[in-house]
């Protein structure tokens, strides 16, 4: 069902966006990549894997957003509101490389080595597709409450899972502080969240104080107390305010944007070394999977 719905969208997608936009992304891509012949086996697999890198991942800087998210946006009238509610879930997607923990039948249980997180896809004659301890790149999309892969991979020999991992650890410890920082603001914007709540029932509390007093003194007294709060109240707005900003920031652009950049890099740098070893006859893997 997945693979049909992005059968239709990536056909919209071909037809809406104007084709030069699409070769000049190609372009970019198999700098990357490595240019793509129709003779090579894996021509088929690596065509989609670049409209599923230009769609989901070229990200525009000036608009924000990626061509997917454009192409949805400014096409609300072309779906129906269900078909434009999974289509905008859709562009959530998680590329990365996963290694293959547990197979059966109709489900694999991967885990991404950019995030150490654990993922249960449900895919229909996993065994033929997967082996324990494979490495490889591939996107992964919730759909219909499941995981679910696009179909697409690039799988690396065994004897270059050493490798991988090395390259997979530079980036995971570059972007590890980051990650580190947004944890923390979160938790500094949970706690300025409670305090504003707490101030806010002592604003109220006093408000009803002042209601139901009738002497003057104690209601200058009180005013000048919730003048007070009013203050601490605008402070911790003010705070919450600027942690959200800082939050944004740091989860949008430095870990979205600059740490997708990042992650992208290398999967493409690792799906050019594939394809060298492909068209290869008589080069050791070593020689290719290098820096």
């Amino acid at each position: 069902m997945l693979r049909e719905t992005l059968e239709q969208l990536f056909e919209f997608a071909a037809k809406a966006i104007p084709s030069d936009q699409i070769l000049e992304a190609k372009k970019a891509y198999q700098k990357e990549t490595g240019e793509i012949y129709e003779d090579d086996k894996s021509y088929n697999s690596r065509m989609s894997l670049f409209l599923e890198w230009y769609l989901f991942d070229d990200y525009n800087v000036e608009k924000s957003q990626t061509p997917l998210e454009t192409l949805i946006e400014e096409n609300p009238d072309a779906w129906s509101s269900d078909q434009l509610e999974i289509y905008k879930s859709i562009t959530k997607s998680i590329q990365g490389l996963f290694i293959s923990k547990k197979i059966k039948d109709e489900t694999v249980k991967v885990v991404n080595l950019f995030t150490d997180e654990t993922y249960l896809a449900h895919e229909k004659d996993s065994r033929l597709f997967f082996r324990k301890n494979d490495i490889f790149q591939g996107r992964l999309i919730f759909f219909q409450e499941q995981f679910h892969f696009t179909g697409n991979f690039c799988f690396h020999p065994e004897k270059t899972h050493k490798y991988i991992k090395q390259e997979v650890k530079i980036i995971n410890k570059a972007q590890a502080g980051d990650r580190k920082e947004l944890v923390n603001l979160k938790k500094r914007l949970l706690k300025e969240n409670k305090n504003l709540i707490n101030k806010e029932a002592e604003i109220e509390k006093l408000n009803v104080k002042i209601t139901n007093t009738d002497s003057e003194a104690k209601i200058i007294k009180l005013k000048e107390k919730l003048s007070l709060l009013i203050e601490d109240k605008n402070n911790f707005n003010k705070s919450i305010q600027d942690i959200e900003s800082s939050a944004f920031t740091l989860e949008h652009d430095k870990i979205r944007i600059e740490g997708n950049k990042q992650i992208n890099k290398l999967i493409n740098k690792l799906a050019y070394m594939n394809l060298k070893l492909e068209r290869s006859r008589q080069i050791e893997i070593s020689d290719i999977y290098k820096n």
